[in-house]
């Protein structure tokens, strides 16, 4: 089953979720009724209703402040990853220099389509407990819904949550959590302090599980939440989290993909993809929008400085990463005609690296290499030389660098392992080397959101 043109398809899912989580707001612009969608009372009934919600709530990632390009671009701005060479100054501009302020358009943004995708996810687990046919697929369905509220909230809480020394600390900061839906203004709008980083990680993991538990890797589609996707988060959660005996035991269970340590390293149809994307040319991206100069582009992005020289000597994914070395541009995404390049949420690599470093983590030196080299392999690279637990962690995350690439990952990893002022720190311009300052390892809450909640939304330290 391949899913296409979610927007066409989810316009009876699309509610008045547009009033998106500005929680608490009582301006008088968010109490209007989408023209082109149904009232959240009218509700669901049917198992027709169910799927277009369902369809709808994958169209929320599709949005272009999400993963659209919005949030892989911003998180991969703030790594140095990628380097803005546009003329949006003001927004990815100044999240390309570390200098993001809470008034920030982008911050905003993404905030807003984040947490709408996980008010979709909410009203459809809530209405589809109401439809009683037998044909109803409900268990599938609720558990693709809560898989991608738990994606949702791992973001949020990756990119404005943990501590300055990274996550899964005592003192973690979390988000608003909101698991009912926002359907009226009222009650339902009223602000949510943030909660814990700790309780936002119990409600990821509670809906991961039930996912996992519910969910089968049915016909092998890759546009769909799966199984096999389900597992390869949860893992990524625990890696996240540091908690890397949980991270092993999920990504062992990921079924390997056939035919992988042989395919194309990174290459542009991303054979290894567990959970992708899709777009088509009346439902785009701006991936290669930003990418490429015009025609058909705006060349926002190019490569960021030194990302080509860390490649090793012969490494295949050199030429798609950085097509035009030293600078240049990708061939990860290219359609700028049809701005239909697929976004890959997780890839098979993802579980092979994860459980090379879990394995690493854990002593198995054996298992860390031979993992390690399955992608080193792919790459074009000799097998590791790497014979401590150290020297094959270094070696891992640097692969994870570079077969990431420009697919929001980079930043997470630096921050997971505490290495953003030693990493970004050390090496950013002296003008301005905001990456020595680590209050901005978290990224400001929407200057918006704490206003309108009179600051019950705390803002992030310092900012």
């Amino acid at each position: 089953m391949q899913i296409i043109n979610f927007r066409q398809l989810a316009t009876r899912s699309a509610l008045l979720l547009s009033l998106g989580l500005a929680v608490g707001a009582c301006d008088k612009a968010v109490n209007v009724q989408p023209s082109n969608s149904i009232g959240a009372e009218t509700g669901y009934s049917t198992k027709e209703d169910a799927a277009a919600g369902l369809l709808g709530c994958y169209d929320a990632l599709q949005n272009v402040d999400y993963d659209g390009v919005g949030f892989p671009s911003t998180v991969d701005l703030l790594a140095r990853e990628i380097r803005e060479v546009g003329t949006y100054n003001t927004t990815f501009g100044l999240i390309n220099q570390n200098q993001t302020l809470p008034d920030n358009v982008q911050v905003g943004n993404t905030w807003n389509a984040i947490y709408t995708a996980i008010n979709r996810t909410n009203y459809l687990l809530q209405q589809s407990d109401k439809i009683t046919d037998p044909a109803f697929p409900k268990l599938d369905t609720q558990a693709q819904a809560r898989a991608l509220r738990a994606y949702s909230y791992m973001n949020l809480l990756a990119l404005w949550g943990g501590s300055t020394q990274g996550y899964g600390y005592t003192d973690g900061l979390g988000v608003p959590l909101r698991l009912t839906p926002t359907t009226s203004i009222g009650s339902e709008t009223a602000p949510v302090a943030r909660s814990s980083e700790a309780e936002v990680a119990t409600a990821i993991r509670e809906d991961l599980d039930f996912a996992i538990a519910n969910l089968t890797d049915g016909d092998g589609t890759t546009s769909l939440v799966t199984k096999s996707a389900a597992l390869a988060l949860r893992a990524r959660f625990e890696l996240r989290m540091r908690n890397y005996a949980d991270a092993l035991a999920f990504a062992k269970q990921v079924p390997p993909i056939a035919g992988f340590a042989t395919a194309a390293a990174t290459g542009v149809t991303s054979p290894d993809a567990i959970w992708q994307l899709e777009f088509s040319n009346t439902d785009q991206n701006l991936f290669a929008f930003y990418w490429y100069p015009s025609p058909g582009g705006r060349n926002e992005f190019d490569p960021g400085t030194g990302f080509a020289a860390a490649h090793p000597a012969g490494d295949r994914r050199l030429p798609v990463n950085v097509a035009t070395s030293p600078t240049g541009t990708t061939l990860k995404y290219t359609r700028t005609a049809t701005r239909d390049d697929p976004f890959n949420i997780v890839r098979y690599a993802e579980v092979v690296l994860t459980l090379a470093e879990t394995a690493a983590q854990t002593g198995d030196l054996t298992t860390a290499a031979t993992q390690l080299d399955i992608i080193r392999t792919r790459a074009g690279l000799a097998p590791t030389t790497a014979t401590t637990a150290a020297d094959l962690i270094t070696d891992i995350l640097l692969q994870r660098r570079l077969e990431f690439a420009y697919e929001g990952n980079y930043w997470f990893d630096l921050r997971r392992t505490n290495t953003v002022q030693s990493t970004l720190g050390a090496t950013a311009p002296a003008a301005a080397n905001a990456w020595n300052q680590p209050f901005r390892n978290l990224f400001p809450i929407p200057l918006r959101e704490v206003n309108i909640t009179n600051g019950l939304v705390a803002q992030n330290p310092q900012y």
